[in-house]
């Protein structure tokens, strides 16, 4: 497995563009050197989706990417979020207009809301939304940490091409979101997916761990084949600041997981939740 492409992954149409189903979360870089070196390196890997926004690392993901990557080259697409502590017209147009300026772009491509505020009705919010995307300053609406019925609610006033929800091999609570993604093909972002390999699930740890041994694999690498394997629709975004770590997320897409193992860690989760 030296030889490692985001191309092996296959891919999954995000409006008009094709990305290859292995992004990049950037919730932890900082506006550094480091940072422009790991992105360009993803880039050059054929990660051709970043997902960031308005709040990570208090603004410096999105000064990263747009400092390291900007102008940006053909059919990547970089995916910011809003509106993480209120959704008002006012919030929302001053947080997407600062993430405008600092990813150094007129549109963008993905625009997600980053959590439905509790006060106002997601159709409002989404109207909001719409009219940013007639505007032209934005492409495509997505959604994150959404429940099914606020899916709907959302695609009566403007079509949502994708939704964020927390999601891994053991946090499957939003089994139902990701089933109706799939029948209605709209792309499901699990964040997190790496997560609860350790801790208390640990009858879940341990049989990662054999089938990292079987498959000559991390158990991370496990993971992120299982997602792979999920759904059609499923586009992982592992997080790192390391190249070494986004070599070894990338080489999931090398990971044969078989049938039969699949299966098995489909049974294990009605066990832990």
């Amino acid at each position: 497995m030296d030889d490692v492409s985001a191309n092996q992954a296959g891919t999954i149409n995000i409006g008009e563009l094709s990305v290859n189903r292995l992004g990049l979360g950037t919730n932890r870089i900082h506006d550094d050197e480091a940072a422009y070196e790991l992105l360009k390196s993803a880039v050059d890997l054929g990660v051709n989706f970043i997902d960031t926004a308005h709040g990570y690392t208090d603004g410096e993901s999105e000064k990263a990417i747009g400092n390291g990557l900007a102008p940006y080259k053909e059919g990547l697409v970089v995916a910011t979020k809003g509106g993480m502590e209120g959704a008002s017209r006012e919030k929302l147009e001053a947080e997407l207009h600062q993430s405008l300026t600092s990813l150094q772009t007129e549109q963008i491509y993905l625009y997600q809301l980053h959590r439905a505020d509790p006060q106002v009705p997601i159709s409002e919010t989404m109207a909001i939304l719409k009219d940013f995307q007639d505007q032209g300053i934005i492409k495509h609406i997505g959604l994150s940490e959404v429940s099914v019925d606020q899916l709907k609610e959302a695609i009566s006033v403007a079509p949502v091409v994708s939704v964020q929800n927390e999601y891994n091999v053991i946090n499957r609570k939003h089994e139902d979101l990701l089933n109706y993604c799939t029948d209605y093909n709209i792309v499901f972002i699990p964040w997190f997916p790496l997560g609860g390999l350790r801790g208390d699930a640990q009858v879940v740890a341990q049989k990662m761990d054999i089938l990292a041994g079987k498959y000559e694999a991390s158990a991370q690498q496990i993971a992120l084949a299982w997602l792979l394997k999920r759904s059609p629709v499923i586009l992982p975004i592992p997080g790192t600041t390391s190249i070494d770590h986004l070599k070894d997320n990338l080489k999931a897409s090398l990971v044969d997981l078989s049938q039969e193992d699949y299966i098995a860690l489909n049974s294990m989760w009605p066990r832990i939740i």
